[in-house]
Order: C-alpha cells, then structure tokens, then sequence
C-alpha cells in the first residue's frame, strides 16, 4: 500500500475487532525514517479535545514531510468535516515525504455517513480482518 500512496493520497484503515494497524504503520515509519522519538511521525488517538491537536499537527506534518496517523476518526463525527476540509489544503502544498494515515470502525448502519465522502475517494483504503478460525483465536486470546 505505501508504494501506491502519495503525499496527495491519505491511507484510510478500515478497524475490525481484534486489529490494530498501528504496529504495521509504525514499522513501516521506521523503515523510512519516521518516527516517533525524532517526531517525524505522529500519532494521535482521536477523542474529544484532540481537533486543535490534530489540526496543528496535520499542517506541520504535510509542511514538513513527516507521517501522521489520526486513529479512531470515528469518534469525532462532527468534527470530520473540518478534517476533510483541512486535509484537502494540507495535500495541495504537501511536502513530498507527507504520509496521513487515517482509521475508522466502519459505520453501524448503511445510512450512517461518519466518514465525508471526499475522504474515502481519495484514499487508499485497508481492511484488515482478524482470522476466524480456532487457531487464531486462542493465539489472539
């Protein structure tokens, strides 16, 4: 998936039960010189309070070229909005190096629309289900 993204293509994780893909975007980062500790990767676990931390640290991160990862966007639906608006201006003058990972649960029902729609068609999207047999499942456990 990094070979096919850009800096103007955001990374949207689809979460299921029993998966994290932090781990995965972590190492990757590392692979790349990214990373927490030199604070060329971010990682922010959306909740409430956490816009105006996620919105400084978008525009420095698409400035500079470094990683962001906003998990659990689900959570702040009213706020997405704002995200889809302010990630389309930070990937217009993103740097070259510029990743944004992004993770959701998917939506309860059809009709619901966490997520903006612009978002999702730009993005390069990953659902990663956890195995279902035995086996799996007592190691997981």
């Amino acid at each position: 998936m990094y070979t096919d993204s850009t800096n103007q293509t955001p990374i949207f994780f689809v979460l299921f039960p029993g998966v994290d893909p932090t781990p995965a975007v972590e190492k990757l980062g590392a692979e790349h010189g990214k990373s927490v500790l030199e604070k060329t990767f971010v990682n922010i676990p959306m909740g409430q309070g956490q816009e105006v931390v996620a919105e400084t640290a978008l525009d420095l991160a698409a400035k500079e070229g470094h990683w962001i990862m906003l998990q659990n966007i689900h959570l702040m639906e009213n706020w997405s909005k704002k995200l889809e608006v302010r990630l389309e201006k930070a990937m217009t003058t993103a740097h070259d190096e510029f990743r944004c990972y992004l993770s959701s649960e998917p939506p309860g029902l059809p009709h619901m629309k966490i997520i903006p729609e612009p978002i999702l068609q730009s993005a390069i999207k990953v659902a990663n289900e956890a195995p279902a047999d035995l086996k799996s499942n007592l190691k997981r456990a």
